[in-house]
């Protein structure tokens, strides 16, 4: 190991730092739309834990599960979740989901979706996991929508809408490679089940099971 942290590890402290600071508001108005009470959620690419952690905050019927390749990530998901107890991390590729057959009730990815080399796979992993009438919801950050009051915390004007925008179209889908995204679902075992809405700055993919 040398003396200098790698890339990677860079740019999950600069995740921890930035967005998974500032998104705050965002995780929770998802964790509050989906509105799961009860049973076992999928946080498919949890980077920093956030989503996995409103979901579960408050719910203590709630067994919140997420997954993630980044050890570094994990590292702060598990100092995020301050020994909450129904929040678990691993370890684990989504393309290999080591969980047996309609295990959870929900599945979520925001802002994991992009980074994917075989969607199709975890579509697949995903809907095996889910129990019949069990859904999927697939966020990314839509580069042309605006910042919807108050789903952003500021510090002052930090960050301005002009950087998140611009931080959008840098790491996030635009109109083609998300169409492809819906059309690597609607091909999935998911089929025809797969709907596309706005949710505040993303778009999101809901497949049901």
């Amino acid at each position: 190991m040398g003396l200098f942290p790698d890339r990677r590890e860079l740019s999950a402290l600069a995740y921890q730092l930035g967005p998974g600071r500032y998104y705050q508001p965002a995780y929770r108005f998802i964790a509050a739309d989906i509105g799961v009470a009860q049973g076992s959620v999928l946080d498919v690419g949890t980077g920093p834990g956030w989503v996995a952690i409103h979901l579960a905050a408050g719910r203590p019927e709630i067994d919140a599960v997420g997954i993630d390749v980044s050890d570094t990530m994990l590292r702060y998901a598990e100092a995020n979740k301050r020994g909450r107890l129904n929040v678990t991390f691993r370890k684990m590729d989504a393309t290999r989901i080591v969980y047996p057959e309609r295990t959870f009730e929900l599945a979520v990815a925001v802002q994991s979706a992009h980074h994917w080399k075989d969607p199709g796979a975890v579509f697949a992993e995903v809907h095996r996991v889910l129990v019949d009438g069990g859904k999927f919801y697939v966020y990314e950050a839509n580069p042309a929508s605006e910042v919807p009051e108050g789903w952003i915390a500021r510090k002052g004007p930090l960050p301005p809408d002009r950087f998140v925008r611009r931080q959008w179209a840098r790491y996030g889908m635009d109109d083609a490679r998300f169409a492809e995204l819906r059309r690597v679902a609607e091909a999935s075992p998911f089929g025809p089940d797969v709907t596309e809405e706005p949710h505040g700055f993303y778009r999101r993919l809901v497949c049901t099971r």
